[in-house]
């Protein structure tokens, strides 16, 4: 069976890639190496989401917020808060094994979407500057699927690097991308004493207001017990704090504190060894929480990530670059498929460090839609974290809402070249926009 479009990689981005794709009628194929939708957000625990709001203006909407609302009809978000450490102006908690839940039934009612879980993309063939095919590998063997269209949504751009599209890793000093960290939930935790010792060192925390953590308890901080333990070598994690975050579920926390650097999310090695190091890490920052911070006496470990959680692989060159000066400008863009308003979050590659840019309440800046179409090949579009962006800006967009919002307008750019028989570079994105609105989606900051 030949496709009208192959999506590879069913994450946050994926997923609304291929609905928005097969609600226009295409008929899908999605592909993913887990054996669950949700990439980073279910495998890796990556929560709570950030990025819905800019100031009190919501600036990801559509399938984004019906993923939300499907969540809220099950308990498993406490919906958009407002952010207690004063990175967003809103953070969305989430249960991550529920969202496996909402995305399965999400694309189980597409009709026009077929699915293959389980599955790796080995090779990809190509004729006269278009992608005819992908070689996939599963428990069924080797075989071939083929498409019209292709988009390429998973994180790390596997496919468009099987093109031999270039692309950028990590930082330009010395091509070192930001560390891995794998997520782990904690249970029986008494958010009393974490609140107290918060009220009483408040200088000890990034805290926006205090008063927010009586709603919903985020932390960032024990700055003070973090050096009193590496002075008595009871913490070796190369962090300066510890950052976690409270989960739906009562007593529950999700931590992301481990960190492990120097480490290439496209290396199999490295990704075993890293995952590795976390597993040790974790076992270190349950030592540390039990003897140093109050409120974890009788805690435990409930649940460790299927997956460590990379934040950074390559960014491919495309028709557009998002830049430094874009986000700082908080810049407009005629092609504006989206907007994001997450600062610039940059963990240390090589340390300890945790560096965000200190925003504005109304801060939001487009994306263009140039950002997902590769300079090379008509019919291949890259969305997820690996759109073209310096490694900077990369470390603000490359968050879930955004993701989800980019994500639908890769699929509605598909439909849009399926339907005029063109290439990606020729899509007339005025027709995208007028779809995305259509379709209750945020496409500029004027929208807002």
């Amino acid at each position: 069976m030949r496709y009208d479009l192959i999506v590879a990689g069913a994450g946050s981005s994926g997923i609304c890639a291929a609905l928005a794709a097969a609600r226009l009628g295409e008929k899908v194929l999605l592909i993913d190496k887990n054996a669950f939708p949700g990439g980073t957000n279910t495998a890796s625990m990556v929560c709570p989401l950030m990025g819905f709001h800019s100031g009190k203006r919501q600036i990801v909407k559509g399938i984004a917020q019906e993923i939300i609302d499907n969540l809220k009809k099950r308990n498993a978000t406490l919906g958009h808060v407002e952010d207690p450490i004063g990175e967003v102006a809103t953070v969305t908690p989430i249960e991550p094994s529920q969202l496996r839940f909402v995305y399965f039934d999400l694309l189980s009612k597409e009709s026009n979407i077929d699915i293959l879980f389980n599955t790796f993309i080995s090779d990809v063939g190509i004729k006269n500057n278009k992608i005819e095919n992908l070689t996939i590998v599963n428990k069924s063997g080797t075989s071939k699927v083929s498409a019209n269209y292709f988009i390429d949504a998973t994180g790390d751009g596997d496919v468009a690097a099987l093109c031999k599209i270039p692309f950028d890793t990590g930082r330009s000093s010395d091509s070192l991308s930001q560390p891995m960290t794998l997520v782990f939930k904690i249970g029986n935790v008494d958010f009393k004493k974490i609140r107290e010792y918060i009220r009483n060192k408040p200088e000890q925390f990034v805290c926006d207001d205090s008063g927010k953590i009586d709603k919903y308890l985020a932390v960032s901080g024990y700055f003070d017990l973090v050096k009193k333990a590496k002075d008595n070598d009871d913490f070796d994690i190369p962090r300066d704090r510890v950052l976690f975050f409270q989960g739906i579920n009562p007593s529950e926390i999700f931590v992301n504190t481990t960190r492990v650097i120097r480490k290439s999310g496209l290396s199999a090695e490295d990704l075993t060894e890293a995952t590795i190091e976390a597993y040790r890490q974790i076992d270190i920052l349950m030592e540390f929480f039990k003897k140093y911070v109050p409120g974890f006496e009788n805690s435990y470990v409930v649940e460790v990530a299927n997956q460590i959680g990379v934040r950074e692989s390559r960014r491919f060159h495309c028709m557009d670059t998002l830049t430094l000066e874009d986000i700082y400008e908080e810049r407009e863009k005629q092609d504006s498929i989206a907007v994001c308003a997450y600062p610039i979050d940059i963990h240390d590659p090589n340390g300890s460090e945790l560096t965000w840019i200190k925003t504005s309440a109304s801060f939001a800046y487009d994306i263009p839609y140039g950002v997902m179409v590769p300079n090379k090949y008509e019919n291949i579009l890259i969305t997820g974290r690996c759109i073209s962006s310096q490694h900077e800006a990369q470390a603000s967009l490359r968050i879930t809402p955004t993701m989800m919002a980019v994500g639908q307008a890769a699929g509605s750019a598909a439909h849009v070249a399926i339907k005029d028989k063109c290439s990606y570079k020729d899509v007339d994105v005025a027709k995208v926009q007028k779809i995305l609105r259509k379709n209750g989606a945020v496409v500029s900051k004027k929208d807002v």
